[in-house]
């Protein structure tokens, strides 16, 4: 009885010669897929870069807009706020024009009646800078 065995350099070549085709196949597999997914990548990052010029300009559009309006606005309240308030003070100063009236008589009957004028002209008297220049010069000359 013979039995019959296989080298084993005859195994290494026949695996080699069987995986040969198939790694050959698989690269050409890999390489084609590897393009296509750069291909699909670099579109990508331009699409997204294209769209995110689009949404800058755009919204830098839109601030210039917001920012007109707002100082539109701004002005127009600034404006309006103005002549309120001067209508307003003509408004109070006419309507405290008797409570001036009794003020200022009150103010002159305190000055000019009943005693308050001789105390008005004592501290208000303006001999006193005389005075005082006087005896300034007695206390410097000595």
């Amino acid at each position: 009885m013979t039995v019959l065995t296989i080298s084993p350099t005859s195994t290494t070549t026949i695996t080699i010669s069987l995986l040969s085709p198939a790694l050959t196949h698989s690269f050409y597999l890999a390489s084609t897929f590897h393009r296509l997914l750069s291909t699909t990548t670099l579109f990508l990052f331009l699409r997204t870069y294209m769209l995110s010029l689009l949404l800058l300009q755009n919204s830098l559009y839109v601030s210039q807009v917001l920012l007109l309006k707002a100082n539109y606005t701004t002005l127009l309240v600034a404006k309006n706020s103005l002549a309120i308030t001067k209508e307003m003070g003509r408004t109070g100063w006419k309507a405290s024009e008797n409570l001036r009236k009794k003020l200022w008589f009150e103010f002159m009957v305190f000055v000019l009646g009943g005693g308050g004028n001789g105390l008005i002209l004592l501290v208000f008297w303006p001999g006193w800078i005389v005075l005082w220049c006087v005896y300034g010069a007695w206390v410097a000359c000595g």
